[in-house]
């Protein structure tokens, strides 16, 4: 488990904000164990993840009740987005199992992003631990295969499927010649 100083130093003291976890897990049904240890999120974490939502379609935890159909409604809040498309690719979580879900606004899609939230957390950490590492293409590729056995051992399910977000993102840092 990675302790708080930890994801502090990954992702820099003036990059987080804090999220109402407290609050989330009195009030949301997903179980305590799906959230993070820490109660804040970084802001921004290059081409993956912003929490930076100003001026943007949604708001930083706004919730959003998606009409199922006969399967009900699905309760998410806004934990993110994807930093190029931030009105339309949100990082959400699902209130109710704890998984984080991406939300395609415009075309009604959701895919699985990380199991738990708990997980979205430290494959973030881990991003950044890799990025802050990274000193140019030579050797990334191999890094990165590092990196992916690494969130694998956290989170199969994020990596089960290659067109998954995360399966995408480590794909393209795999790719680099080095």
């Amino acid at each position: 488990m990675t302790d708080s100083d930890a994801y502090l130093r990954a992702w820099e003291p003036d990059n987080v904000i804090e999220y109402p976890r407290a609050q989330w897990i009195g009030e949301f049904a997903a179980p305590a164990s799906v959230y993070p240890e820490v109660d804040f999120l970084p802001i921004d974490m290059s081409a993956v993840y912003t929490a930076y939502l100003d001026g943007a379609r949604f708001d930083l935890y706004s919730r959003i009740d998606l009409d199922m159909g006969e399967e009900g409604t699905l309760a998410l809040a806004v934990i993110g987005a994807v930093p190029h498309d931030r009105d339309d690719m949100l990082f959400c979580l699902d209130t109710e199992s704890g998984q984080v879900l991406l939300l395609g606004v415009e075309d009604g899609t959701l895919e699985l992003v990380n199991s738990t939230f708990k997980a979205f957390a430290e494959f973030l950490y881990r991003f950044a631990l890799f990025v802050d590492a990274d000193t140019g293409s030579a050797g990334r590729a191999r890094r990165a295969a590092g990196l992916r056995t690494a969130m694998r051992g956290v989170d199969p399910e994020a990596l089960a499927d290659r067109e998954s977000w995360w399966s995408i993102a480590l794909m393209q840092l795999e790719g680099a010649k080095g």
